[in-house]
């Protein structure tokens, strides 16, 4: 299993990781120590927080490494998933118009009605 399944596969690690980024959000800081007590893994908090400053989402704050700060590449954007290293799924191509089979004017099912 790993770090992502980690937390997304645990209800409580999901609701502090989503209050964390909520809180990154609104304030633009949030209470790193508050989600690596609820991570409660050494490795987890390591790989999580690894992750999110890699990413530029997240810095310590220079006081004080309780807190975190609103990285320069932080994206309000970023769903609860893609903030917990989930990749987001590929979606299926969509088919252009010349790739959708144009249908036939409509076959004489109405001649099969039985009205003859």
């Amino acid at each position: 299993m790993n770090w992502t399944q980690r937390i997304l596969e645990f209800p409580v690690r999901t609701a502090a990781v989503d209050d964390f980024l909520r809180e990154l959000r609104a304030r633009g800081t949030g209470d790193l120590n508050a989600v690596l007590a609820t991570l409660n893994e050494s490795s987890l908090c390591r790989q999580a927080v690894d992750y999110w400053t890699g990413r530029g989402w997240i810095v310590l704050a220079p006081q004080t490494p309780l807190l975190a700060l609103t990285g320069p590449q932080f994206d309000r954007a970023v769903t609860l998933r893609g903030f917990c290293g989930d990749a987001p799924r590929e979606a299926a191509p969509e088919a252009t118009a010349s790739e959708v089979p144009v249908l036939e004017e409509a076959e004489e099912v109405e001649e099969e009605d039985g009205d003859s």
